[in-house]
């Protein structure tokens, strides 16, 4: 089966086939639940064929404030020239807002950088918020953007108190280019690679229209961490509790997603987030599951034609993860089951909307890139119109499938938002702010979790 049937199938389901589903979250007393659902369960027999596989964590219940997940958080701010006046005074704020969220059993740093680095508050137990909040009101702007050595400055003060029972995480905020030392948006996503290699994550929000979008959304999904844009400075506070809501609601940290298909079924490709895939057996990494959200991975997969009819267990998922509380390691299995042989009514009634949802999110997440490309060259009709693309297949996947979730309707409305107004009328401003907001919506449907 391919990309394109699936949309398709997804259209021509009816109401009885279509139940709501509700994620489950796990108990007090379980930190996650875990699922496998492919696109068909059942399958037609005696041909090769293609499916999609969910695989879904769904984290705990949210505890009260006194039993949260500790944190050890790395604030990484850009005081450079461009951030004058009420940027830095909005960047100020914000960080004092989360500081104060945080308390004793908690460590944090502050990391200032133009181009060079300071670290302004040491990692320490947030025990007095004030020594933190003096210091923070002292920042002022100056200088050129050096982001890379910031956020390596950031992971160092996080590295000091690294620990499986926290959520350790570096948070950036720039409103600027890298000027100084590595450039490359590739450059920043190996960092992220290597952040969370070590258990760190990284969460990027850049303010106005001059940030590289690219380098900061790269840097945040290789980091497993957020990216958010800040279009006006006083968006900052609103997205830093955002920011703090995640991280203080952590259930696990460090979690492996090892999927093992049985011979004659091999994974094609993934879809959502990055993985490491060969043939049969795949790979993801996460930094942390927060509470009371669904983490997901999306796959391709091809079943050999010679594989016999009737129930299959069609392989096993195994997640390992460190419990955010104990620090012990945990660990989850799941099978993935199929069913050969069914006919064509049986296939089509097999169809489940959850996995359709995922499809369909991340079909127009490939195709916002490819959107993005020909922006860049110019061809703005042409990009504007795959947008245009996305809207009429989200809006025709809510049609078809009552349960779908509230974000894919919104996200119906923002791609028809961008893709309405003719580029001829566009400024270079507004221009430059559409390309954000598409990039925005990338780093959304890239994995990231979904509360519920």
């Amino acid at each position: 089966m391919s990309i394109r049937t699936l949309l398709p199938l997804a259209m021509s389901l009816i109401a009885p086939f279509i139940a709501p589903f509700i994620a489950p979250a796990a108990g007090a007393g379980e930190p996650l639940t875990l699922e496998a659902r492919l696109a068909e369960p059942a399958m037609k027999g005696g041909e090769g064929q293609r499916n999609f596989l969910r695989v879904a964590i769904n984290g705990c219940r949210p505890e009260p404030a006194q039993n949260r997940t500790l944190v050890n958080v790395a604030f990484v701010i850009d005081r450079s020239g461009s951030m004058h006046g009420y940027r830095i005074a909005q960047a100020r704020e914000a960080a004092i807002m989360a500081v104060n969220r945080l308390t004793g059993t908690d460590i944090a740093s502050v990391v200032i950088f133009d181009q060079t680095v300071d670290v302004l508050v040491p990692a320490q137990p947030v025990t007095d918020p004030h020594a933190f909040t003096d210091r923070i009101r002292q920042i002022f702007v100056r200088g050129q953007t050096a982001i890379h050595a910031g956020v390596t400055r950031g992971a160092a003060e996080v590295r000091k108190s690294k620990d499986p029972r926290r959520l350790n995480r570096v948070i950036l905020l720039s409103d600027g280019q890298a000027n100084v030392g590595p450039h490359r948006a590739e450059e920043f996503a190996a960092l992220g690679r290597a952040l969370l290699s070590e258990g760190i994550s990284v969460s990027t929000i850049g303010l106005g229209l001059d940030y590289n979008e690219d380098l900061m959304l790269q840097l945040a999904r290789a980091g497993d961490g957020n990216h958010a844009f800040a279009r006006e400075p006083t968006d900052l506070i609103q997205i830093f509790n955002r920011e703090f809501d995640d991280v203080l609601g952590s259930c696990a940290q460090t979690v492996s997603i090892d999927i093992d298909l049985k011979p004659g079924v091999r994974v094609v490709r993934a879809l959502s987030r990055d993985g490491e895939i060969d043939g049969s057996h795949a790979q993801f990494r996460m930094n942390q599951v927060y509470a009371a959200t669904e983490h997901y991975v999306l796959m391709e997969v091809e079943l050999d034609k010679g594989l016999a009819a009737g129930e299959h267990e069609l392989g096993v998922v195994k997640v390992a993860y460190t419990d955010a509380k104990t620090g012990a390691q945990q660990t989850l299995n799941t099978t993935v089951r199929g069913r050969l042989g069914a006919t064509d009514a049986e296939v089509k009634a097999s169809a489940d909307p959850k996995v359709a949802e995922a499809v369909v999110e991340q079909v127009t997440r490939e195709r916002t890139q490819r959107a993005i490309v020909l922006r860049d060259q110019g061809k703005h009709e042409e990009a504007r119109g795959l947008l245009m693309q996305n809207a009429a297949e989200i809006n025709a996947l809510v049609k078809a499938v009552p349960s779908a979730s509230g974000y894919m309707r919104n996200l119906e409305t923002q791609y028809q938002a961008l893709g309405v107004a003719p580029a001829t009328a566009a400024t270079p401003a507004q221009l430059n702010l559409e390309r954000k907001l598409m990039r925005e919506l990338d780093a959304r449907s890239a994995g990231s979790g979904v509360r519920y």
